[in-house]
């Protein structure tokens, strides 16, 4: 057809930043008050599974000076800025300040379980995103919000596609929040249902156990045993 040539996207390429004193990579063994960084590999494959490339700047400890310096870093270097952890209000808690120090918050805190303390701002036209350190939580702010900008930066039109089952259990929610629960998905005799996994936020067993989620809207007191709902599998 005397084409030679195409049009192409770069590859957005996405900083993945885990703070913590309490974090060793995931081949150490965790001794009294450790814990091992999972963010950084969940993130790094969420990332590539949208396309884009994950670049790591590792553990950054408790100190704002550290953190400052892996943002400005990671502004020079990237399109999108990831920080897993450091997005309370603590005493170490040190993202919102550097993002703010940098560039500009834009929202700190959000109405939604898991995922209450996220924050967005942007540094030098960068978008940066404060994850909870809690994997869990970290996990569906990625998902529900991450993504979506990921594929505004990339110009990409992902359609996700839902499943009505058959909720097996009661499922509280009076919180004032939007509730986001993870579920296990099996059919029977021709229909969905969907068992929730009852887990912390801080604890990736909900999330190695299930094969999706569902809502529940922020002003609803939760979900009754036989209720159908719209579940979003996770691929």
């Amino acid at each position: 057809m005397g084409i030679s040539g195409v049009l192409v996207a770069r590859k957005v390429h996405v900083a993945v930043i885990s703070t913590g004193d309490e974090l060793i990579h995931i081949t150490e063994r965790p001794k009294e008050g450790q814990i091992r960084d999972v963010n950084s590999d969940m993130l790094a494959a969420a990332m590539t599974q949208c396309g884009a490339v994950p670049v790591s700047y590792g553990i950054v400890r408790d100190e704002r000076r550290l953190l400052d310096k892996a943002v400005a870093k990671a502004v020079s270097e990237c399109d999108l800025i990831l920080i897993s952890g450091g997005s309370s209000v603590g005493e170490k808690d040190a993202t919102c300040r550097v993002i703010a120090s940098q560039g500009e918050v834009l929202l700190h805190g959000i109405a939604m379980k898991p995922g209450k303390p996220t924050i967005l701002g942007k540094v030098q036209g960068i978008p940066v995103v404060g994850l909870p350190g809690h994997p869990g939580a970290a996990f569906f702010v990625t998902q529900l919000l991450v993504v979506p900008l990921l594929d505004r930066l990339t110009g990409r039109r992902e359609k996700r596609y839902t499943v009505r089952a058959t909720l097996t259990e009661s499922v509280g929610a009076n919180h004032g929040r939007a509730q986001f629960t993870a579920v296990a998905i099996e059919e029977r005799e021709g229909r969905w249902y969907a068992a929730p996994i009852r887990s912390k936020s801080g604890l990736i067993t909900s999330l190695a156990a299930s094969d999706g989620y569902f809502a529940i809207a922020y002003d609803c007191e939760g979900a009754a045993a036989g209720a159908e709902v719209e579940v979003i599998p996770y691929s």
